[in-house]
């Protein structure tokens, strides 16, 4: 059974599983900006799929928690905390951490 609750945009009564409702989930997306304007270009893609084989073969740790990033794990190709230069292959949930963290002052 899935749980609702309230949207997280402030004054919205939407009931919803996600965070945002459909239309407040759409701005934020748009808030975000493009793919390539968040630093995902082609030059990403290629590194990534070079990374790839390496991890399906299992022979990369997670830049940022340094296990090992296991079969069916979702990796991120990761960036260092300024974006300027890339830190490695990291497990999802450590990337998508360390980018909520730096974004909250963490």
């Amino acid at each position: 059974m899935t749980r609702l609750k309230v949207c997280a945009q402030p004054g919205c009564p939407e009931l919803t599983d996600k965070r945002h409702c459909p239309e407040h989930a759409a701005q934020a997306e748009q808030r975000r900006g493009s793919r390539q304007a968040r630093g995902y270009t082609a030059e990403h893609d290629r590194l990534r799929a070079r990374w790839k084989p390496k991890v399906e073969r299992m022979e990369v740790d997670c830049a940022r928690c340094h296990q090992r990033i296991l079969p069916g794990q979702t990796w991120h190709l990761d960036h260092t905390d300024d974006r300027t230069a890339y830190l490695g292959p990291s497990h999802e949930q450590c990337n998508t951490s360390a980018g909520g963290k730096a974004a909250h002052g963490g």
